[in-house]
């Protein structure tokens, strides 16, 4: 097949941007930790940041680039991206729950995970 179906198409370029801004995010998070957890506690109701870490933070970034490379390969019609994309979108959503407790679940990231995995799923399984 030669030509993406757009829906397709659309998925793996709100992906490329979705883990493109998580990278920058988590990257200014690692190498400034200091002054965003100064922000979290201004901009949020979270009053105790003892158990975030720079550690914490470089791991979601090398999540978010594995996620960024899955979607990259998956938009070039690589099937070895939909594994690195899966397999780096359930670290996304598991290690905040994992590192800070069941409250850190985002269901408004896993809504968004299983829409965009399921568009790459059915059009792999369609093109099998």
């Amino acid at each position: 097949m030669t030509t993406k179906p757009l829906f397709y198409e659309s998925a793996c370029i709100f992906s490329i941007i979705g883990s493109s801004i998580g990278f920058i995010s988590m990257f200014i998070a690692t190498f400034f930790f200091r002054i965003v957890t100064e922000k979290i506690t201004l901009v949020t109701n979270i009053t105790a940041t003892e158990k975030l870490s720079p550690i914490y933070f470089a791991l979601l970034m090398a999540a978010f680039s594995v996620s960024l490379a899955g979607a990259i390969k998956l938009y070039r019609m690589q099937r070895i991206g939909l594994y690195f994309y899966l397999t780096a979108q359930m670290i996304i959503l598991f290690l905040p729950v994992i590192w800070l407790g069941s409250n850190a679940f985002s269901v408004t990231n896993a809504i968004f995970t299983m829409i965009f995995s399921g568009v790459y799923l059915a059009y792999f399984r369609i093109t099998v």
